[in-house]
């Protein structure tokens, strides 16, 4: 035994604690699957892989991280399933070929080298990979490993930096694919991707994986766009083909096998080493694929899935499925908000929202958007706050369609909102909660500090075009040349009222670095600063780099 011995038993934790929450998240995933075709698999087949792999190491024994990730690739390589959960089980390789170099010790430097070689490793598996893909979102994340070399970071903290590159990576994954711009999602593998690492930090945080707060991605527009891809395609004269899967056990190596499947199918993906491979490929002909495969070895766990016949049953059914239900809260009121921004959306999930939804980049959920996410909750009654008035319509409009006991509090700002969260109570009903915490509402002035996009003068106060603002409640307040001297005058302003706390969100961009450079400007520019009544907090939220919520007594 040695010192490592931890660190195997940690990861361990946090593998299974990734397989529970990713459970939670597989209709979500499968809604979004579009590419490379719409089979809506993605996330059954990455869960399956993760089980598998579960189920595989429920009697694994081992003396140091290194043994364990052993027998983790070894069991990815036998569940791989589909081309995301094969590319799966190619970034276990890569994790363990690094760590067989450096059994000795476990440190920062080596986990940021073993992410870099799983990418490596992923990319080798996948001809003609496209950008956009679950491949992207896994390099972004080695990237940004990569970058934090030489930081004195916890495995904790390595994690929460390596997740916010995650979303922000599926986040513009549309930006990079245009499939999945027009069918109004973003990649499944990638999300997937992103939700393991989420589960891996709900363990480091000391959560349970099946009772912390999700935020779920749903297509835009209830799935319209994925319909008419689809719909596009049986008006067409292609075919989708086989989804065919299986081992090969041969005394070949990995050159000869990629060699022999050359020009039989797309999305091809083999992974493995001269013995043992796994291959995934999408043909038209599957028995072509299995005949030149036992040419060279014997071949095992054959599955082969007929693509049309999935979109098909995608189709047919995308307008009658019931959604599954995700949250079960039973005997108790359920809280929803609908919010922009990873810091916010985690700073929600920490002051106990139950279900975030994704407002996007302007706050502008469909009714089809809102009914979908309330319909994943099964509890005694719901509140949702709206925390933008352009939202209140959509939300209102879609409670008249819904059969649960729901109730709308009309939060007009993000940050309004994260003020009302603090008296919420699970064991109230919704429309006491919302008359509790609407009372709260006409005390507190939200403030939005941003460069204008464009110029403009209303109520006498001037603003070119890229000049820095200031919005109080809404309405053009003043403007100024430096975006951290105008925060400076709206804080020394509110300080001079009877206020209880002010909290400030720092976004476009802005990261904890920002913090701490904020709070010693603050400290440098006033007298008797006091940090624990001025609150910093990233956002990530866009469009404002300064949103300030102030608590009057």
């Amino acid at each position: 035994m040695d010192s490592n011995l931890t660190a195997a038993d940690t990861f361990l934790g946090m593998f299974s604690s990734s397989v529970v929450f990713f459970k939670r998240h597989v209709d979500a995933i499968n809604s979004l699957n579009v590419f490379p075709v719409p089979d809506g698999d993605t996330g059954t087949n990455m869960y399956g892989t993760l089980n598998g792999i579960q189920s595989r190491m429920s009697s694994a024994s081992y003396n140091n991280l290194y043994e364990l990730m052993d027998q983790l690739a070894e069991a990815a390589l036998y569940e791989g399933r589909g081309n995301s959960g094969i590319i799966l089980a190619q970034i276990f390789q890569g994790l363990v070929e690094h760590l067989s170099c450096h059994r000795s010790k476990i440190d920062f430097e080596i986990i940021a080298g073993a992410i870099n070689n799983a990418r490596l490793k992923a990319f080798k598996s996948v001809k003609n990979p496209s950008e956009g893909t679950m491949l992207t979102v896994l390099s972004d994340v080695a990237t940004k490993a990569d970058s934090l070399k030489g930081k004195k970071l916890s495995v904790k903290h390595l994690f929460q930096s390596l997740v916010k590159e995650a979303e922000k990576s599926v986040n513009r994954t549309p930006e990079l694919l245009p499939i999945l711009k027009e069918s109004g999602v973003v990649d499944s593998g990638g999300y997937g991707l992103e939700i393991m690492l989420k589960g891996m930090l709900v363990f480091l945080d000391g959560s349970d994986p099946n009772t912390f707060p999700i935020a779920l991605r749903f297509p835009e527009e209830g799935g319209a766009g994925v319909e008419n891809l689809i719909s596009d395609h049986f008006g067409s004269e292609d075919d989708f083909g086989y989804c065919t899967q299986f081992l090969l056990d041969t005394s070949q190596n990995l050159q000869i096998v990629e060699k022999l499947f050359e020009g039989l199918g797309n999305s091809t993906v083999i992974v493995g080493e001269q013995k043992i491979f796994r291959i995934h490929i999408h043909t038209l002909d599957p028995g072509n694929a299995l005949s030149k495969a036992v040419k060279v070895g014997s071949i095992a766990s054959v599955s082969i899935e007929n693509m049309e016949t999935q979109s098909q049953e995608i189709l047919n059914s995308s307008r009658k499925r019931e959604p599954r239900l995700q949250i079960d809260l039973s005997d108790q009121t359920a809280l929803l908000s609908i919010v922009n921004g990873d810091g916010i959306v985690r700073m929600n999930n920490e002051l106990g929202v139950d279900l975030v939804i994704d407002g996007g980049l302007d706050m502008n959920p469909s009714v089809d958007d809102i009914v979908s996410a309330v319909n994943q909750v099964k509890a005694d009654s719901i509140l949702l706050l709206t925390n933008d008035k352009n939202v209140i319509p959509a939300a209102n409009q879609a409670a008249e369609l819904l059969t649960s006991t729901i109730e709308i509090l009309p939060t007009e700002t993000q940050v309004q909102g994260l003020e009302c969260l603090f008296n919420f109570d699970p064991d109230i009903s919704a429309l006491q909660n919302k008359e509790i915490m609407g009372r709260l509402i006409p005390h507190i002035k939200t403030i939005a500090i941003f460069r204008s996009s464009r110029s403009v003068k209303i109520n006498g106060v001037k603003v070119d075009q890229q000049q820095p603002m200031v919005m109080v409640e809404g309405e053009i307040h003043k403007s100024g040349n430096n975006l951290d001297e105008l925060f400076l005058e709206v804080i020394r302003e509110e300080l001079r009222q009877s206020v209880e706390h002010v909290t400030v969100l720092l976004g476009n961009g802005m990261n904890s670095s920002d913090i701490e450079r904020i709070n010693n400007f603050l400290d440098h520019n006033m007298e008797n600063f006091e940090e624990d009544v001025v609150e910093l907090h990233i956002g990530g939220q866009p469009h404002y780099d300064y949103l300030i919520s102030v608590l009057s007594n």
